[in-house]
């Protein structure tokens, strides 16, 4: 008897002893979750980048750090009311489609956002699938991408401008017209191309020197591109050589457009201790035809044009008799 007694307080007193443990192991872990819950805080406002959780279903913003409060909504109240199709400048069938990738993996993007000061800004965004309060989300951490756009759109202008003349350099323009032609070819669509020179030109940089001769490159060029705008491609082919790359455009109305340019070029002065620095061009003009196998030959016949100009008195446009009609 006394030994069942013994055994019985023995059972209550690890009954006693488990329920302690128990209420104190539950106690360190809510302490523990907390803990990490303010850890994860602090961490999401501590980055410099802002950062948003999302509903991918229904693109309501549903947390975020104090930097995306800043950068999007000025409070988070208003952050959190928000979704973010009132953000990216995308539409919202565009976003669903980038948010269900980045749900099935993480995914890197780059868009357009709008700030709280509506200023539209270049960002990179990194997102994945996460479990937000049991639920299925998206973290998106976002970053100012200004500076590398710039730096990329700098580096394309140098990689495809003449430094001097500010078209389109060899290499980029004879790409162009490479696709053109292919999508001509294809399409079954027209195209033009043209070679401009500019007359004596050895003569005037002997004259006035190669400053000046560059100073009336420059003009030149600068007035072609007001005269083409959008109606043609300018690009400098080497030394006083330009060409002109019209897509879609009928013979008369690229025969008007070259005229413009004949007449731009008469007007450019440019005074010097010598005088006026003045020059002319010469135009050769050709269209794409049913023989042209590549953009070589297209550009072949208005190299001819452009010898025809030159042997019938210069400060004239020439157009090679072959190809039909654009448009």
């Amino acid at each position: 008897m006394e030994a069942r007694l013994a055994d019985l307080r023995l059972t209550q007193g690890y009954g006693e002893e488990s329920a302690d443990s128990f209420c104190c192991d539950r106690g360190i872990l809510l302490e523990r979750i907390r803990f990490l819950g303010d850890r994860v805080d602090a961490l999401m406002n501590i980055h410099h980048a802002s950062i948003l959780v999302i509903d991918p279903l229904s693109g309501k913003i549903i947390d975020g750090n104090n930097e995306s409060v800043l950068r999007y909504a000025g409070n988070r109240q208003r952050l959190l009311s928000m979704s973010i199709s009132e953000v990216n400048m995308l539409s919202k069938s565009e976003i669903s489609t980038r948010m269900r990738q980045a749900v099935s993996n993480r995914h890197h993007f780059e868009f357009k956002h709008r700030l709280v000061n509506g200023i539209v800004q270049d960002v990179d965004v990194y997102s994945g699938p996460i479990m937000f309060d049991g639920q299925q989300a998206l973290i998106s951490f976002i970053h100012d991408a200004t500076r590398r756009k710039a730096t990329e759109r700098k580096l394309h202008l140098l990689a495809t401008t003449d430094p001097l003349t500010k078209c389109f350099n060899l290499r980029h323009f004879l790409s162009c017209l490479r696709r053109e032609f292919r999508t001509s070819r294809r399409r079954g669509d027209g195209l033009g191309f043209a070679m401009v020179d500019l007359d004596h030109f050895k003569q005037i940089n002997d004259t006035f020197g190669h400053p000046v001769g560059d100073r009336l490159l420059k003009r030149v060029a600068g007035a072609f591109r007001q005269e083409l705008s959008d109606l043609g491609c300018l690009g400098r082919l080497g030394g006083e050589e330009f060409g002109v790359l019209f897509a879609g455009e009928s013979l008369s109305r690229m025969e008007s457009v070259l005229n413009r340019l004949l007449a731009s070029a008469r007007g450019i002065f440019i005074p010097t201790d010598r005088g006026l620095a003045s020059c002319t061009v010469s135009i050769g003009a050709a269209l794409l035809c049913g023989d042209d196998q590549n953009e070589q030959s297209l550009m072949s016949r208005a190299d001819r044009a452009l010898y025809g100009a030159k042997a019938a008195g210069r400060d004239r446009l020439e157009t090679d008799p072959e190809g039909y009609l654009l448009g």
